[in-house]
């Protein structure tokens, strides 16, 4: 377990210093994921702040500082949950669809680069490995 602790210090820092991994590229690639996964009929709502911060794994006063960064780019709005208005729901504006976007296009391409130490079957191994657990998580 030892050499996966360290696999991920190493991929943390070296996508950090890539560019494509930072809070609020994470943010924004989540947030279009799920504004696609209602789109879909997945998912009924919005995400809040405090789910947003949930899944990326900050507090959610790091998260509302994020958030009020991002909206002065432009890049999200806050709309006014109907069920308890002391909450808003994050969405996505064209800016924000769009940098979500170049976000994830960085993040595939820095996993592609990562990954390109092994070979296809291995590849496919690691990926039914990811699935597994990703599976028995939940």
């Amino acid at each position: 377990m030892r050499e996966l602790a360290h696999l991920n210090q190493v991929l943390e820092r070296e996508a950090r210093a890539d560019g494509g991994a930072t809070g609020v590229s994470l943010a924004l690639a989540i947030l279009a994921s799920h504004e696609e996964a209602i789109a879909e009929g997945f998912a009924s709502r919005l995400l809040t702040q405090a789910e947003l911060a949930d899944i990326v794994g900050v507090r959610p006063q790091s998260m509302g500082a994020m958030i009020a960064a991002m909206e002065q780019e432009g890049l999200v709005l806050r709309d006014p949950f109907e069920q308890d208005r002391r909450v808003h729901l994050l969405r996505l504006t064209d800016k924000g669809r769009a940098a979500a976007q170049e976000a994830r296009d960085r993040q595939r391409a820095f996993a592609e680069k990562k990954l390109s130490v092994l070979s296809d079957e291995e590849k496919r191994q690691f990926a039914d490995i990811v699935t597994k657990l990703n599976a028995s998580l939940g």
